[in-house]
């Protein structure tokens, strides 16, 4: 699944997930970076801050606590995981090949896709008397997390864009987010990504062969290759045919129960090692 989008259930799980991970720190890559205009309104930029990252997952925002009481406990959804995925031959090519031009290009495609949910699907609620009203905002806090690896220890390079639940309103007010669109835009923020992405890998010199739903490989990776770095994708096709459907022929949701059906926890592994693997393997 190229992108996908899911709620986060706690703040000490999001933080642990994202902290505990993978993250890239040679070659000048930042591990981690916050984006939109939320954040930059917090004066929040660079690095993640892992403090900050906590507290906003809380709804600490600006000195506020947002969320709800009920019976003396409050009640603060900690935000949504917009998860971006690379082509697989796009991902031998970084990881095994060494191109690390596309990492960077990954990396601007992912910020073109999340500037379009912050600029169309960022919005808020607001009551008014008896009525509620939907109010665009136009901002999001945005903490990205590039990762170069599948659960099952395959090349994937992937980010992580959690958006937190918080937003400012027009009145200068810091709220919780209403997230339907990027539930309902969920496939138009993939097909953004993809199509930046493959503008960029073109200018790079690589020649691509288009797929359906705007989805593309690099030219000259087989499908030999790029099925021997496909173990995730090979676990929930299975799941997938147990259910009697297949990837091309199924929802949205059936793939997505598929992926949470099979997925294992993810185990830190030594990065340079992991490399030589890969590459006896493509060999």
């Amino acid at each position: 699944m190229v992108a996908s989008v899911s709620a986060l259930t706690s703040s000490a799980q999001a933080a642990s997930y994202y902290e505990a991970d993978d993250y890239y720190s040679e070659g000048g890559l930042s591990p981690s970076e916050w984006q939109g205009a939320g954040a930059e309104a917090l004066g929040l930029s660079g690095e993640v801050d892992r403090d900050q990252f906590r507290d906003l997952l809380d709804g600490k925002v600006a000195g506020d606590q947002l969320g709800t009481f009920r019976d003396g406990q409050l009640e603060h959804r900690p935000g949504w995981d917009v998860t971006l995925s690379a082509p697989k031959s796009v991902s031998i090519m970084a990881e095994v090949a060494g191109d690390r031009r596309l990492i960077a290009a990954h990396g601007a495609a992912v910020r073109t896709a999340m500037a379009h949910v912050e600029k169309h699907m960022a919005a808020t609620r607001i009551r008014d008397g008896g009525t509620v009203n939907r109010e665009a905002t136009g901002n999001l806090i945005v903490a990205s997390f590039q990762h170069g690896t599948s659960r099952a220890q395959d090349p994937q390079l992937h980010t992580h864009n959690v958006i937190m639940n918080a937003t400012k309103g027009e009145d200068g007010a810091w709220r919780s987010l209403e997230p339907r669109a990027i539930y309902q835009l969920q496939k138009q923020i993939g097909v953004i990504y993809r199509q930046e992405l493959a503008v960029k890998v073109r200018e790079l010199g690589y020649e691509i062969e288009t797929r359906k739903d705007s989805m593309f490989e690099i030219k000259g990776v087989s499908s030999e290759v790029i099925g021997a770095f496909s173990t995730r994708s090979a676990e929930i096709e299975a799941a997938l045919a147990e259910r009697g459907t297949s990837r091309d022929a199924a929802s949205a949701a059936e793939k997505q129960i598929a992926a949470l059906d099979t997925r294992e926890a993810k185990t830190a592994a030594d990065h340079g090692a992991l490399v030589a693997d890969w590459r006896a393997t493509a060999s």
